[in-house]
């Protein structure tokens, strides 16, 4: 559940409209004060309580009113539902005639009508496009739960809010507006592609475990100690350890060839990069990227993400570290989640930059909408760095591109029609 937006008022009620009673009673006295007629003067009296009545009920109408709001699943997958829920309180001995709430929506969440009945205490009205209606009358000491069913179509960040309250006097004359800064932040990941009739060719590199035990060990990359079996080398065992434990302890070391898929996701489409964008080619680079994703931690990989993508809120290139286990794996969805159509550089600038950061000997999935030149060459440099590099792209490779990159070892694969309609 995201963390829920709370914000309290007690004083300031907001904005006010309305003052007509105000100047009823202001006639009327002044028409007794000069006529000093009887019924004048019980209609001077009569006019002061009604002012009364209005000044302290609207002042007081959104006194001690508070508002939260939260939204359960706070991570899901495009295309999903999600329940927002707004608790609203009303704390003060002073019952509320009529309360109208106003709740944003930003764009890409819909309102979801249910078939169910709705509670009676409220009263929905239609809402216009990124804003959702709802008036009730709470009474003193009164809580208000209202649950609403959000549509989230597109991957993406959402923040749900803010909320803005109306509310007024007990004869309604006059009205007090103001607006809590309330937010709930929705995070959609991309959405599978299509249900594939056949195995990939993208998905084996992801999946070699049968020659885990074949690796050869790296000395330079020390991993820990195990305690020692017989076989094992003189030369591998480790004394200090086995003389602190107390019995001999082997080194392990980290595998030459590892098993860690670093994903490289490029998001230009167009060589003008830094004018031209295609949205349609960058979502099909992040679905097929967050299915590889999901793939490779499944099989037990550690994975990491390098992009030359912008992040739509904090407008930075962002990178998830190399790790395995269920924060590495979002941590990297969420990324793919908030990518914009833009690219911050080329993507073989940007990959080479990163080769001195990347793991010796992982593989390299390069998620690409079409395969130039610039970015052949650049994993043909990274094969040579000794990592095993696959390209995925979503437009054909060219012949010479794809005998290029066979020739030094690359592996290629192309997203076939159905995977392409299924991610747009």
């Amino acid at each position: 559940m995201a963390a829920p937006g709370r914000a309290r008022f007690h004083e300031l009620p907001g904005s006010r409209t309305g003052r007509f009673p105000s100047q009823v009673a202001v006639l009327f006295v002044a028409l007794a004060v000069l006529f000093r007629d009887p019924a004048l003067i019980v209609l001077a009296a009569g006019a002061l309580v009604l002012w009364l009545v209005v000044a302290i009920t609207g002042r007081l109408a959104l006194v001690a009113v508070e508002a939260r709001l939260a939204v359960a699943p706070g991570r899901i997958l495009a295309g999903e539902d999600v329940m927002a829920t707004l608790e609203i309180v009303n704390r003060k001995a002073l019952p509320l005639t009529w309360l109208d709430l106003r709740l944003f929506l930003p764009e890409g969440v819909e309102r979801v009508r249910d078939a169910e009945p709705r509670a009676p205490a409220v009263a929905d009205t239609p809402e216009a496009r990124g804003w959702c209606d709802l008036g009730f009358a709470p009474g003193a000491h009164e809580r208000v739960v209202v649950r609403l069913r959000l549509h989230v179509g597109a991957r993406g960040a959402y923040a749900v809010g803010p909320l803005r309250l109306r509310a007024g006097d007990w004869l309604g004359f006059v009205s007090s507006e103001r607006t809590d800064p309330l937010s709930a932040e929705i995070v959609a990941y991309p959405a599978p592609l299509a249900v594939r009739d056949r195995s990939l060719s993208s998905f084996r590199p992801l999946a070699e475990t049968a020659t885990r035990r074949g690796l050869v060990p790296d000395p330079l990359r020390f991993r820990g100690v195990r305690p020692h079996r017989l076989g094992d080398a003189r030369k591998q065992i480790h004394w200090k350890a086995s003389a602190r434990l107390g019995e001999l302890q082997t080194k392990l070391y980290e595998p030459a060839t590892s098993l860690d898929a670093i994903f490289l996701v490029d998001v230009a489409s167009h060589e003008q990069y830094w004018i031209q964008a295609d949205p349609e080619s960058a979502e099909l680079v992040i679905s097929a990227a967050a299915d590889l994703v999901r793939h490779a931690a499944r099989a037990g990989r550690q994975v990491g993400l390098v992009t030359n993508g912008i992040d739509n809120l904090t407008h930075e290139r962002p990178r998830s570290a190399l790790g395995r286990g269920p924060r590495p794996l979002t941590r990297s969805l969420e990324i793919l989640a908030r990518l914009g159509p833009y690219a911050v550089g080329a993507p073989e600038t940007v990959f080479l930059r990163e080769r001195g950061r990347l793991p010796w000997g992982a593989t390299l999935v390069i998620v690409t909408p079409r395969l130039r030149e610039g970015l052949a060459n650049a994993s043909v440099a990274l094969r040579r760095a000794h990592h095993r590099v696959l390209v995925v792209a979503v437009a054909e490779i060219a012949p010479a591109l794809r005998a290029h990159l066979r020739t030094n070892g690359v592996g290629t694969d192309v997203l076939v029609l159905d995977e392409r309609r299924a991610a747009v």
